[in-house]
């Protein structure tokens, strides 16, 4: 019988060290990178993923013993940026070296997949090695399927649902056909959550300053633009410096408590005629109590005839968004709106600093 018991301030401290030299050669691995360079990126990004250590909301760590107390191995799960409310991520999961060949791994994760189910997550995703055969076929076992990739990736997204109505929970609406236009020719752009697809970095460049609050989305992007972790409710810039910021379905990810702060944050920077162009999703009211997850497949239109497409997963809020609301925000924060296109169920709104 296997137990999975929250660790003590010290076990989690020689788990937490065990795990992260594991993920960062992971990572060196997959980038080809080195583990050094690995470890300190994570080292930087751990006080942003989990600010409260082991008892940071949303996350679980988990020791797993036998009926004796011996310490089997270790899991953790928890939440990640960029995907749904209820969802989690499996960070980690480990057998120690004496206890493998037992099944241990499987009889861990599905102790862990019930915990979880329990809670009231819905899905579990998490990211395996492409030479890791046993991990992926014990994952497909355990009904993981994965996402479609290249074939010469080094890595697989795996995705299990834990609820059989979890599709009935999730609304995709109509594929969006997003033109991109009206970004300066020349000069500074400054784009709030520019990490991820990086939309606005891949067609500006190195004119394109790209903040977000998480590196590892950051590291994403493509490259190009400088890239900075910054919260956008509390910009580093001085003043009225900026003549240009941007907004890339990246306000549909934000709370509504945040919003006001961070159009007042942009105006601040910009200088006198500067610009902030937004383009997002427009979120009609919640009717269906059931369905709280609200999926935009998106294809975006660069100017060379390009296209990219993602999908923009978020929460969606019962009192929904709409292009008013945003129009409502930014002269709150003192903007006059040059411009305003709502298309299907996105907007672009153009705003200036007067």
């Amino acid at each position: 019988m296997i137990h999975l018991d929250r660790p003590t301030r010290e076990e989690f401290d020689r788990w937490f060290a065990l795990s992260a030299e594991r993920q960062a050669k992971d990572r060196a691995w997959v980038n080809g990178t080195d583990p050094e360079t690995e470890r300190a990126q994570l080292e930087a990004m751990i006080p942003m993923l989990l600010p409260n250590g082991m008892d940071t909301p949303n996350h679980a760590f988990r020791i797993a013993r036998d009926e004796t107390g011996e310490e089997l191995g270790f899991v953790w799960v928890g939440v990640a940026p960029g995907i749904p409310a209820d969802t989690c991520l499996l960070f980690d999961i480990y057998v120690h070296e004496a206890h493998r060949g037992r099944g241990l791994g499987r009889a861990i994760l599905e102790r862990m997949l019930d915990s979880l189910k329990a809670d009231g997550i819905r899905n579990v995703v998490l990211y395996v090695r492409a030479d890791n055969a046993p991990a992926r076929a014990l994952y497909k076992k355990l009904g993981f399927a994965e996402d479609e990739a290249p074939t010469e990736t080094r890595d697989f997204q795996m995705r299990k649902s834990l609820s059989e109505d979890a599709d009935n929970r999730t609304h995709t609406f109509e594929r969006q056909h997003v033109v991109v236009d009206g970004l300066p020719t020349s000069g500074t752009i400054l784009d709030i959550g520019g990490g991820g697809g990086g939309i606005i970095g891949l067609i500006a460049g190195e004119r394109v300053i790209a903040i977000d609050r998480l590196k590892e989305e950051l590291e994403e992007a493509p490259a190009g633009p400088l890239k900075i972790v910054m919260d956008a409710r509390d910009l580093q810039f001085l003043d009225s410096t900026l003549q240009t910021a941007t907004s890339f379905f990246t306000l549909m990810y934000m709370g509504n408590e945040d919003h006001q702060r961070v159009f007042e944050e942009v105006f601040r920077v910009l200088a006198p005629g500067g610009r902030f162009l937004i383009w997002d999703t427009v979120l009609p009211p919640r009717t269906n109590e059931d369905e709280d997850v609200a999926i935009f497949p998106v294809t975006v239109e660069l100017a060379d005839g390009e296209t990219i497409s993602n999908n923009y997963g978020v929460r969606w809020p019962s009192e929904g968004r709409d292009a008013a609301y945003y129009q409502q925000l930014a002269e709150a924060a003192g903007f006059e709106v040059l411009s305003r296109r709502a298309v299907d169920r996105h907007v672009f709104i153009e705003l200036q600093k007067t």
